[in-house]
């Protein structure tokens, strides 16, 4: 008589995997750099999403994410993308570099980063990026301090926010910071986004370590 048990449990692993999908996440990369040079890398959300394929950084040839909204909305957009989700603690990863730009009309835009676990613990960046008007500008977003950020979604710590982030978020919000972020219509580029981690520590002569004493 067969023992079915194998093939049954096999069958059961099968079906469970497609009705209920295993989400495994990556470690992020110091240096890790998204150009966005011709598509949106997987970038969604509720605004108008394209790649004009140049204007970006890079200049010529280099495209950029452009989100837009041409009535009052929630403009922003997110990445579940396995470069930015996964433990930034172990990975060593301090910063977070990226450029914007308003790239139409002239808009009040208060661009704010966020991180986490989307659904049960998510951080909001305190600090609103202002690009400036059809020109690109770096902003920075510091991960080493809590106090830099607003916890605008579940519960739990930053720090646990940080080893089981699961999105990176973009958009335009106004103080207070909730949950809800405000509306509005306008457009914005966004590009080089990169993973970094502590500066490096630039190796010293012996008479630059003996003039600290002096």
């Amino acid at each position: 008589m067969h023992d079915l048990r194998g093939p049954w449990l096999c069958f059961c692993f099968v079906v469970l995997s497609v009705a209920f999908p295993i989400t495994v996440l990556a470690q992020p990369t110091p240096g890790f750099v998204e150009d966005f040079t011709s598509t949106i890398s997987g970038f969604g959300g509720g605004a108008s999403y394209s790649n004009p394929g140049t204007g970006g950084v890079g200049g010529a040839g280099d495209g950029f994410l452009l989100l837009a909204l041409t009535a009052p909305g929630r403009l922003g957009t997110r990445s579940p993308s396995t470069n930015f989700g996964g433990d930034y603690v172990a990975a060593g990863i301090t910063q977070i570099h990226l450029s914007l730009n308003d790239v139409g009309s002239d808009e009040d835009l208060a661009i704010h980063f966020g991180i986490g676990a989307m659904m049960t613990n998510f951080w909001l960046y305190n600090a609103a990026f202002t690009p400036p008007e059809h020109a690109w500008a770096e902003f920075v977003v510091d991960l080493t301090d809590e106090g830099l950020f607003t916890q605008i979604r579940g519960s739990g710590t930053f720090a646990e926010a940080l080893t089981g982030a699961t999105n990176i978020l973009l958009r335009h919000d106004l103080p207070p910071l909730t949950d809800t972020p405000d509306t509005i219509a306008g457009d914005v580029g966004i590009d080089h986004i990169q993973l970094l981690g502590p500066a490096p520590v630039e190796p010293r002569t012996w008479g630059e370590i003996k003039h600290l004493f002096q």
